[in-house]
């Protein structure tokens, strides 16, 4: 018969299972990367690598997706922007996530090129310039745009960067200098 002391920590045991237990059964996944401003799900974590892919596509070259663009977007967000601006990022961003589906009939991640080009077109036609739809596509593309050109990738294999331009000399008499 076992003494009271092991009944009670193994209730203990099992209670402590019973807390841990729901974290583990989560459905929502998380960011990739760790942001202390900004909540943003693992689904609009895709939805933006799409939105990355679909400013700048894979074609001979890595996409935007490819040198995760998308995470520099996060970062930058979460990082540099006044608050303000975080929260209207975040509403743009359920707006899209919303127009999206209204123009292609599913989520936009889900969708296939010539969609995910309609939506961005039809953002791009816009009249209105000032709303937090239009702030979160124009934030994308122009973050977009700046991870790609500074990526390693592009400044080694497309610009041709050199870190210091001619050649090296470390040892230089100082008259012929």
């Amino acid at each position: 018969m076992p003494s009271r002391r092991v009944a009670i920590q193994q209730l203990l045991f099992i209670c402590a299972g019973a807390a841990v237990l729901p974290s583990c059964y989560r459905k929502e996944e998380k960011v990739s990367i760790p942001l202390t401003n900004i909540r943003v799900s693992g689904d609009q974590e895709k939805m933006l690598a799409e939105l990355a892919e679909t400013i700048i596509p894979k074609t001979d070259t890595p996409g935007a997706k490819d040198l995760s663009a998308h995470l520099f977007v996060l970062k930058m967000v979460d990082d540099c922007f006044p608050k303000e601006k975080q929260d209207k990022f975040i509403l743009g961003m359920k707006e899209f996530e919303t127009f999206a589906e209204k123009e292609s009939g599913n989520a936009f991640a889900a969708g296939n090129a010539e969609q995910k080009q309609a939506v961005v077109s039809g953002i791009d036609g816009r009249k209105s310039r000032e709303d937090n739809l239009s702030f979160f596509y124009q934030t994308v593309k122009q973050l977009t745009i700046q991870a790609y050109s500074s990526s390693q990738f592009y400044l080694t294999n497309i610009r041709h960067y050199k870190m210091i331009p001619g050649k090296y000399q470390g040892n230089v008499p100082l008259k012929a200098a």
